[in-house]
Order: structure tokens, then C-alpha cells, then sequence
């Protein structure tokens, strides 16, 4: 390979798409293998309306179902998030906090922080400080600047 080609996608060894559609459809192969990354990406991609897809917050939903499913952490984030604003399916804190929580056991640090401050608050969950104080801790071992911020909040007030 000389210097001035582009290297492979590091996924599937294949050429990089060189335009939006060419993307899209390397894209949709992955997803019809059953790539849960792919899935996944294809969700983001239809919520955001990127790669010239109609923007559908319902098509974004079902695919993080499926990547979920699948396994895919990332998805199972997103997913709980749009059961949280209600986005492409019924507005639901229960199954927000269940697909957060398999995000966060899995170790994503949005989640955990997410979880802790519905902990904090009480929003969507009974309100349990240690439960938060576990959750902010998690995201804020990872760096996660917020959790830091509300975990010395919580020192403050005497809740930690």
C-alpha cells in the first residue's frame, strides 16, 4: 500500500466508502451479518438523519433493540435513553433504568452517572443516596467529570 491510499476499514478489511452511499450500503451489509456495531450505527445514523436517511427516532429505536440484544453496550445506552424522552417509543422510566443499568454493568460511564442521578433524585427509582453515591463513583473512576462534580455534592450535603 503506498502512502497516499487510504488503509482499510480496520472492521472488515475492505477499501474505506469513498461517498454517504457507499458508506451506507458497507454499512447495511455489516448490519445484515449481524454486526451488533453495525446495528447499532445504523440506529445513531437514523437519529441523527446522517448518511442522507430520513431522520426516525422509531427506526433508531428498533435497531438499538436489536444491537442491544445483541449485546452492543453503546446500544443498550441509547436505547435507554429513548425510553427516558420517550423517542421512537412510549415514554418509559422503568425500562430507562433497565437498559441504563445494563449499560452501566457493562461498564459505560453515561449510564452509570444516568443511574446515579436518578438514585440522587429519585426520578424513575425510590431515591437511594448509596445506590447514587455507587454510581457516581463508577463514571467518575472512569474520568467522567460530572460524577466527580456531584459526588463531592453529595459529600457536601452530607449524602455520600
Amino acid at each position: 500500500m503506498s502512502s497516499d491510499e487510504d488503509p482499510p476499514c480496520p472492521l472488515c478489511r475492505t477499501p474505506c466508502p469513498k461517498s454517504a452511499e457507499e458508506e451506507l450500503a458497507k454499512l447495511r451489509r455489516n448490519v445484515e451479518n449481524g454486526n451488533p456495531v453495525a446495528v447499532s450505527q445504523l440506529g445513531q445514523d437514523y437519529e441523527h438523519g446522517e448518511l442522507g436517511l430520513v431522520p426516525s427516532h422509531k427506526k433508531a429505536a428498533r435497531l438499538y433493540q436489536r444491537a442491544a440484544d445483541l449485546g452492543d453496550v453503546s446500544a443498550m445506552y441509547n436505547l435507554g435513553f429513548c425510553y427516558r424522552n420517550g423517542e421512537g417509543v412510549k415514554l418509559d422510566k422503568k425500562k430507562a433504568v433497565k437498559y441504563y443499568r445494563m449499560a452501566a454493568d457493562r461498564g459505560n460511564a453515561n449510564a452509570q452517572f444516568n443511574l446515579g442521578y436518578y438514585f440522587d433524585k429519585g426520578d424513575g427509582v425510590a431515591q437511594d443516596y448509596a445506590e447514587a453515591f455507587r454510581f457516581y463513583k463508577l463514571a467518575a473512576d472512569q474520568g467522567f467529570t460530572e460524577a466527580e462534580f456531584n459526588l463531592g455534592c453529595m459529600h457536601g450535603t452530607a449524602r455520600g
